[in-house]
């Protein structure tokens, strides 16, 4: 990718869940992490089907660095522990993971 903007997507599955407090708790806690560290914009939204996590950062290499940090790891895994109490199977509820190259942004 070239070092532009880039936003990180990540959808998951539903399949008849609710979001708990604790789902919801963690993910507005890393979104907080992720913009101390660089992330420019954040949403954390649901539909009937779908969870729905999406970032925007400057460039790669500052996500990147985030990714790779120790605050991301633990929050990652508390993410994924209130996913999974909630009955989430991330393995196969998970639709859509990835980061991407901004093309144009207003």
């Amino acid at each position: 990718m070239e070092n532009g903007p880039v936003v990180r997507m990540w959808i998951t599955n539903k399949n008849g869940k609710k979001i708990t407090n604790a789902m919801s708790d963690s993910m507005v806690t890393f979104l907080s992490l992720a913009a101390e560290n660089g992330c420019t914009g954040s949403t954390f939204a649901e539909d009937d089907q779908r969870v729905i996590a999406y970032t925007q950062w400057t460039d790669e290499i500052t996500l990147e660095q985030f990714r790779a940090s120790k605050d991301y790891q633990i929050h990652e895994r508390k993410i994924i522990q209130s996913f999974a109490e909630s009955g989430f199977d991330l393995a196969s509820d998970i639709l859509f993971n990835s980061t991407a190259q901004v093309l144009h942004n207003n």
